[in-house]
């Protein structure tokens, strides 16, 4: 799928290696100090079978933490039927606001009128790119149609873990931003955003990138966690320099919460047709199951967790939404269910154990 360029999209696709002054957000999370705390990633479940089966399959073997699923997208309903099969596995919603594809296409579960809703194009579909989407949205439509996508997958019998912006959009505007994380506070499901540390914020003016004083102040005012780092698995010309900057990029990871985000496909004639990127997603599915990369990995100094972990230890440590439900309660609860002995809440299991978070030992 295009990965969004967009100056916005920066305070999700952060790809500096700046010094940490301030206490990580790893660190508030209960995590040791200086530890590297790792997300493996993939979104656009749902987009079609080829995305969807590699992340089940990865889910279940250990080598994703955490996916993200396009409710408004075709192949949704299976993917909610094996979520539905395997509740324990970190599922986000991917909110989808584009459909960037030529002859591959999805509407919005709102405002389908062309005639009168901003988030379509004259046939009705989303938006392809974000630069349209981000001149014609109207933001309450943006919120109804998020706040749709959200309760659609709910409904699935899917309790989001996260949510996602696909193709980054909710970062073009302020407004959109705005909305966005308080979409998160309001259903009190994290929002994958990134911390702004001043050292970042310089980092990006030092690029080019300026974010206005309301987007970074949005941002601070966010009180779910929030990443210190994010990053895509790098593209190369080869399978084999590609596992070399994935290698290069897990090495220069600085301490703090950190989200890598693959996007795993099986080849196929279809995926060839509707991803202009197909080999790169290939190749990202054989790294996500090469046994130089378990070894690799299993060798780094590195946590691996998921966002329910991630809220748990949010929830206990304070962050408790009033007179809800949390995390935490899930969390412990899911452990029960596995006879989890751990005095912690949170348990850790090995790499081949599918269950919430993951440590290669």
């Amino acid at each position: 799928m295009m990965r969004a360029l967009v100056a916005g999209i920066t305070i999700l696709v952060a790809v500096s290696q700046t010094a940490y002054s301030q206490e990580t957000w790893a660190e508030r999370l209960g995590y040791p100090a200086g530890k590297r705390v790792v997300i493996l990633y993939a979104d656009t479940m749902g987009a079609s079978y080829e995305f969807s089966r590699p992340g089940q399959e990865l889910l279940v073997k250990g080598r994703l933490n955490s996916v993200s699923v396009m409710s408004p997208c075709p192949w949704f309903e299976e993917f909610a039927n094996w979520s539905r099969e395997n509740p324990q596995h970190d599922i986000g919603v991917c909110l989808t606001l584009n459909s960037p594809g030529q002859l591959y296409r999805w509407r919005p579960l709102t405002g389908l009128n062309s005639k009168t809703s901003t988030l379509v194009d004259p046939k009705g579909y989303m938006w392809g790119t974000e630069l349209q989407l981000g001149l014609m949205a109207d933001p309450e439509e943006i919120r109804r149609e998020i706040e749709a996508q959200i309760a659609k997958v709910r409904a699935a019998g899917i309790q989001p873990t996260h949510l996602h912006p696909f193709m980054g959009v909710l970062f073009m505007r302020e407004d959109l931003l705005k909305i966005y994380l308080e979409t998160a506070e309001k259903n009190w499901i994290p929002a994958v955003v990134l911390e702004l540390t001043p050292e970042k914020i310089q980092h990006f003016r030092d690029g080019g990138i300026t974010l206005s004083d309301e987007m970074i102040e949005t941002v601070q005012k966010y009180r779910l966690p929030k990443l210190d780092d994010a990053h895509f698995v790098p593209e190369a010309d080869s399978y084999e320099k590609k596992r070399d900057q994935f290698y290069e990029l897990v090495n220069g990871l600085p301490p703090g919460l950190v989200q890598i985000t693959a996007g795993p496909a099986d080849k196929s004639l279809a995926l060839e047709a509707i991803a202009p990127h197909w080999q790169q997603r290939v190749w990202e599915n054989q790294l996500l199951n090469d046994k130089a990369v378990h070894d690799f990995l299993k060798k780094q100094d590195v946590i691996f967790t998921n966002w329910r972990e991630i809220m748990a230890r949010f929830e206990n440590a304070g962050g408790q939404r009033p007179g809800k439900r949390g995390a935490a309660k899930e969390q412990e609860d899911l452990g029960q269910k596995r006879d989890i002995t751990d005095e912690a809440v949170v348990r850790i299991p090995t790499f081949e154990e599918p269950q919430l978070s993951i440590k290669f030992e």
